[in-house]
């Protein structure tokens, strides 16, 4: 496993937002967290990168401890993640927005780029961009970061069907070269499309966890979801 959580808690105000979660991602693989609104997903994905410390159990990357790290060390460790919402600054360029995870020449600026499927000029205002061409700009940026894994939080939200697509093939190139992928998402079809695995979690626990086939066939999957 290239990140194993054990038993995280965490709280807020006496409310947990995250209770016991316990599961490991596999490398090469891309795992998906999926639940209702409220389980957690966002609260345990800022625990993995260090925007949140837990306040109890631990959480490993290639073996070594990072609970509580600070987010820089974390990424610096191999952990690249982009946001809920599109997070870019918009008043800057394209270039300069990707300049923020590492210094680098045009070309291999454009071949990043590339590889989201993003077509327009480097020196193009990120505010100028439609909300999907944002996303696959903060998806390269983070593409950009040296990194052995991509967290992304819920990257089809918001954006066309086209976009979506896209996505879909931009993460299976990514995992066939080897990248482990660990994402929230809330389009179903899109999780049992794309994933090896699928961990749900409701109310800040892990209700089950296997592969996307295992999980549909799952009649708890369907309560947490429905409420039946």
């Amino acid at each position: 496993m290239i990140l194993e959580i054990n038993a995280v808690n965490k709280s807020f105000g006496g409310v947990a937002a995250v209770k016991g979660a316990t599961f490991g991602v596999k490398e090469g693989t891309i795992t998906s967290i999926i639940g209702p609104n409220g389980a957690g997903k966002t609260t345990l994905f800022n625990t993995i990168n260090g925007i949140i410390r837990p306040d109890s159990g631990n959480i490993k990357f290639s073996g070594k401890d990072i609970t509580g790290l600070k987010p820089y060390y974390i990424a610096r460790a191999g952990i690249s993640r982009t946001f809920q919402l599109a997070k870019v600054f918009k008043n800057m360029t394209v270039r300069d927005n990707l300049l923020l995870a590492k210094q680098a020449d045009d070309n291999e600026l454009k071949s990043v780029l590339n590889q989201v499927h993003y077509a327009r000029e480097l020196d193009t205002k990120a505010g100028d961009l439609s909300y999907g061409q944002q996303r696959l700009v903060e998806l390269a940026r983070a593409m950009l970061l040296p990194h052995k894994m991509l967290m992304l939080d819920e990257p089809t939200a918001g954006v066309n069907p086209l976009v979506r697509k896209e996505l879909r093939e931009i993460l299976t190139k990514l995992k066939e070269k080897g990248t482990t992928i660990l994402l929230i998402e809330h389009d179903m079809d899109f999780v049992m499309d794309i994933s090896d695995e699928v961990v749900v979690l409701t109310e800040g626990s892990v209700l089950t966890k296997g592969t996307p086939k295992e999980v549909k066939k799952d009649k708890r999957v369907l309560e947490a979801y429905l409420g039946k």
